[in-house]
């Protein structure tokens, strides 16, 4: 027999009892600033989250709607958020002849967090807070001289997150096919080139690559080997003018 979903839909739920998540966020940041100009800042946080909100899942007991599906927020007992984070960015004026057009910036953070489930959410286990990967960072190499503007980024994002499923027993745990659900770890290169035309009167070129190395974009269940979906967007490239109303200096 197969059980059809339009003769049995979800129930959703509102919760006037609901309370607003509180946050007490603590932050330090260092910054140092270099010759003839650039920046290094290195910093770290915490925050701690009081009454998170998450959406339970039951089966209703009362009518109406007695043996439905029903999605209800309630609020969590807490959660807590902490990490680190970095950045350089710095134009390289002290490089000979043209190559002193050329610029570096850079960032990367660390973020580690841990969610606790209230009283009948049906798990024990702490797993980190929706949309928060570990592991992020870019690099970007630009150039600006002569009229020439460059950009060629690298940008990294660890899978996180996208939405808990996970219930205590499931098949296979929490690495099994029915564990939360993940976002695929992310890698991209994109690059951007613009040119003033001499006497164009305000006429730029651009040329703009996005996804030069063909990263493909998707969700996974439990672990990576348990794909729900694999999106494959191949490389974008355009190219066009952009004319700008300059004014003259007063």
């Amino acid at each position: 027999m197969v059980n059809d979903p339009t003769s049995n839909p979800p129930v959703s739920a509102g919760n006037p009892d609901l309370k607003p998540t509180h946050a007490q966020n603590f932050d330090l940041l260092l910054e140092h600033y270099l010759k003839p100009v650039g920046l290094i800042q290195v910093g770290g946080f915490y925050k701690y989250l009081s009454d998170p909100i998450y959406t339970v899942t039951t089966t209703r007991t009362t009518p109406p709607y007695v043996g439905l599906v029903q999605n209800q927020p309630i609020n969590g007992p807490h959660a807590h958020i902490s990490g680190i984070e970095m950045s350089w960015q710095q134009q390289l004026r002290f490089l000979p002849g043209l190559l002193n057009g050329m610029g570096v910036r850079a960032n990367y953070s660390y973020t580690a967090s841990r969610a606790a489930f209230p009283q009948g959410f049906g798990r024990t286990d702490h797993p980190s807070l929706i949309r928060q990967a570990p592991n992020n960072w870019n690099l970007d190499v630009t150039y600006d001289k002569k009229g020439i503007s460059a950009r060629m980024g690298l940008t990294h994002n660890d899978a996180y997150l996208w939405s808990y499923g996970f219930q205590d027993g499931n098949l296979g745990g929490i690495k099994g096919p029915s564990g939360d659900t993940y976002l695929y770890p992310h890698t991209q290169v994109d690059a951007q080139v613009s040119y003033w035309i001499p006497r164009g009167h305000g006429l730029q070129a651009i040329v703009s690559m996005l996804n030069l190395n063909n990263e493909v974009f998707g969700f996974y269940n439990g672990s990576e080997q348990y794909p729900l979906q694999r999106e494959y967007y191949n490389r974008t490239i355009s190219a066009g003018l952009r004319w700008t109303l300059l004014r003259e200096p007063k």
